[in-house]
């Protein structure tokens, strides 16, 4: 069993985020004292920041949108209300899901894998609703049968106990499991703690090994290991 992270594993997050929020942006150009970068670096830190909190349960998935859409119009010295953030918030969701795409190795990859009768599945932090949405309109679902988001049961990586859960769910033991995700710390080391074998995909071409990870740079390489 093959699972795999989707937001910069299968889908490039970072482009749709950047590229939605400056669709976003241009909607707004009037109201905001920063440079387009200025204002892409603060929205990622406060998306980073927030999600975290909603990782860590100390948010719902729809307050931390809020309050991330709250925070930014007031570092502009701009009050908005919760109806006003959440109205801005779905403009700026709109624009991020019409970049969503697929790495270009990913459905090839995909394709070739099951075609060798592996069994795929997802392990991804964020909301159950929203990474079904991803994988469907990159089209790529029917590729997995099994789906295990941290939104769905209130555990997030790199905790052990998702990857553990995921495993359960497909009755397949941990240490028969593949992770694959571009997070060293999150992905591979968390699916390795839980008796997986994780491998980091390195997109960036970071300059960091691990004695314990298998490193690969892109998903073509996967067929140049034994999975």
């Amino acid at each position: 069993m093959i699972f795999f992270d989707i937001d910069g594993t299968l889908l490039d997050h970072n482009r749709a985020e950047e590229e939605g929020f400056l669709e976003f942006l241009r909607a707004h150009r009037h109201n905001f004292p920063f440079s387009e970068n200025e204002s892409i670096h603060l929205w990622k830190k406060l998306s980073k920041t927030y999600f975290e909190t909603f990782l860590s349960n100390q948010l719902t998935f729809h307050e931390q949108k809020i309050l991330r859409m709250i925070s930014f119009f007031h570092a502009a010295n701009i009050d908005i209300s919760n109806q006003t953030a959440e109205q801005k918030f779905n403009l700026y969701l709109s624009f991020y899901k019409k970049n969503w795409r697929p790495f270009q190795d990913v459905t090839p990859t995909l394709h070739r894998l099951r075609a060798k009768g592996h069994t795929l599945g997802i392990i991804s932090n964020g909301d159950y609703d929203q990474q079904v949405e991803k994988l469907q309109d990159m089209k790529i679902i029917q590729y997995f049968d099994s789906i295990t988001t941290s939104g769905e049961c209130g555990i997030s990586k790199p905790n052990k106990t998702i990857f553990e859960k995921a495993c359960a769910n497909t009755d397949t033991p941990c240490r028969d499991c593949y992770y694959v995700g571009d997070r060293l710390d999150t992905d591979a080391l968390g699916s390795i703690n839980a008796g997986m074998k994780g491998i980091w995909l390195n997109r960036g071409n970071l300059n960091i090994t691990h004695k314990d990870v298998i490193v690969i740079r892109s998903l073509n390489e996967l067929s140049d290991i034994r999975v």
